[in-house]
């Protein structure tokens, strides 16, 4: 339909009228209309918090409605759909150029397997896979700008202010704090970032997210998959979503929205988001130690390109720190980084290496020849065997160049201090499924063991000696094959999440 320039602007209001909202990044001499039936109607931006909101009264459509952007009682662009009679009594936040709030066609991926037993998540609204919100970070602009000019530095936070809006909710949050956030995706164009809201507030039970920029992968969808995949079978991880995000007056494109996994994250994911849930350390792998804080603008940059070299094209077998391996009895060499302390425990007291090296060194003490199933008793007293099996056969069958396979990075350790022992799973997924430098046929492979890093590194070559647990590895290995990672079932996520994603990603 064509309206053209010289359509009444109506500013009378009807009984049977109701608020339109949109949102949208316009310049000051322009204004949002909405039009009603073939009549423009006016919207206004009178959200102190943020101009991306347009809202305005007009009547109830017979037929459809659409946004336009008018200046001076002209109409410079307008949708090229129409959008479906809205219900009375449904107000959603529409967005500029999108004919849907949810997107119709995104199916889930099967529960392959239940969560792991210590896992206790609570229920949340952070994530509705198939919308996408929008964010708005705003303040001053100096702090911005010395942020992104000091990009590498890891200890630049600055205090903004942010608007979250989602087709039906509007959240406003004042003194959140802002940081760039990741390691080679520093010196990147696009940015990611952490985001902390103040200690009373949260974002649908969260204090702390990530918004993660997909800057190495030009799909947009490998993060999503691999959070999905980890939510299938069974494994604590973040749930992953997409979001719009602004700064100030500048759209600054797709992100994707992660949980940050510090405190509450720990309380949300394994105590049900109580505030007296007693829990033990989670440690993190972490392939930067010993290169501490960067804040000159040329050293950093050779480190990260050197990190990301080693990402893209290296396997750094049993000489990576994090590589679980068996450093000697001197507590002082687990606590040099490499197991980076993300949460400390409950009690308030520091995180304690001695549980690692234990680990490492029962690790190193086991035989590398086969042996029969009267030790899973041993393993299991140290470790929570089934989501090491669940999460490093994850890692082989998603092609993680940038796992404890791969990088001996991008893993977690939670201490279950209920059984005193440690947990295994896995985080950060835009080095799966291709990004990697690796030989095809080992990562894709029919023989599992030719995985880069499998029999070199500390743990597989002593684990799959346990009958038991080659038998259950291999079940999980064949499971997720055949149940996820397929073009019948993975592959048909894919095409929805291009089809959901396209518009944005353009």
């Amino acid at each position: 339909m064509k309206i053209s320039t010289d359509t009444r602007l109506n500013k009378s209001k009807s009984i049977s009228s109701i608020q339109y909202s949109v949102i949208s990044l316009i310049s000051k001499n322009q204004n949002l209309g909405v039009i009603v039936d073939d009549q423009v109607y006016p919207l206004s931006n009178n959200n102190e918090s943020t101009p991306l909101l347009h809202r305005g009264q007009a009547p109830i459509s017979s037929t459809g409605y659409k946004y336009a952007i008018i200046s001076s009682h002209q109409v410079l662009d307008i949708e090229n759909f129409t959008r479906p009679c809205p219900s009375d009594n449904i107000q959603t936040n529409d967005y500029y150029g999108r004919p849907w709030n949810s997107y119709p066609n995104l199916t889930r991926l099967p529960t392959l397997l239940p969560p792991l037993d210590i896992m206790d998540r609570i229920q949340s609204d952070l994530h509705i896979e198939n919308e996408i919100p929008t964010i708005h970070l705003y303040g001053n602009q100096t702090g911005i700008d010395y942020m992104h000019h000091h990009q590498l530095d890891r200890t630049v936070r600055i205090e903004l202010h942010m608007v979250y809006i989602s087709p039906k909710d509007i959240k406003v949050f004042k003194n959140i704090t802002l940081s760039v956030s990741g390691m080679s995706t520093r010196k990147t164009d696009k940015l990611s970032y952490k985001v902390k809201l103040a200690k009373t507030q949260d974002l649908y039970g969260y204090r702390r997210i990530k918004l993660k920029s997909m800057a190495l992968d030009m799909s947009y969808m490998r993060d999503s998959l691999g959070y999905a995949i980890t939510e299938s079978i069974g494994l604590p991880g973040s749930g992953h979503s997409y979001v719009r995000v602004y700064i100030n007056d500048r759209a600054i494109g797709l992100f994707g929205l992660t949980e940050h996994i510090k405190s509450d994250w720990v309380k949300n994911v394994f105590g049900h988001g109580s505030k007296d849930y007693k829990h033990g350390a989670l440690y993190t792998a972490n392939i930067r130690t010993g290169q501490g804080n960067a804040t000159t603008e040329e050293q950093p940059f050779q480190v990260l390109k050197t990190q990301l070299s080693k990402i893209l094209n290296k396997v750094n077998h049993e000489n990576a720190t994090s590589s679980l391996s068996y450093l000697g009895s001197d507590l002082s060499a687990y606590s040099a980084g490499q197991y980076s302390v993300r949460v400390k425990p409950s009690d308030g007291d520091k995180a304690d290496f001695t549980c690692i090296m234990d680990l490492t060194k029962f690790i190193q003490s086991q035989p590398t020849t086969p042996v029969n199933n009267t030790v899973v008793p041993l393993w299991a007293d140290k470790m929570n065997v089934d989501s090491f099996l669940r999460g490093l056969a994850l890692e082989i069958v998603i092609s993680n160049s940038d796992g404890y396979f791969g990088m001996a990075n991008n893993f977690i350790l939670f201490q279950d201090t209920q059984h005193n022992r440690m947990v295994f799973s896995e985080q950060d997924f835009d080095t799966i499924m291709g990004i990697g430098n690796y030989n095809i046929s080992l990562t894709m492979g029919e023989d599992y063991t030719q995985f880069p890093g499998f029999q070199t590194r500390a743990l597989m070559p002593r684990l799959m000696q346990v009958p038991r647990f080659k038998q259950q590895f291999e079940f999980y290995f064949g499971e997720f094959n055949k149940k996820l990672v397929n073009p019948n079932i993975l592959g048909r996520r894919i095409d929805q999440l291009f089809q959901m994603l396209s518009e944005d990603v353009v």
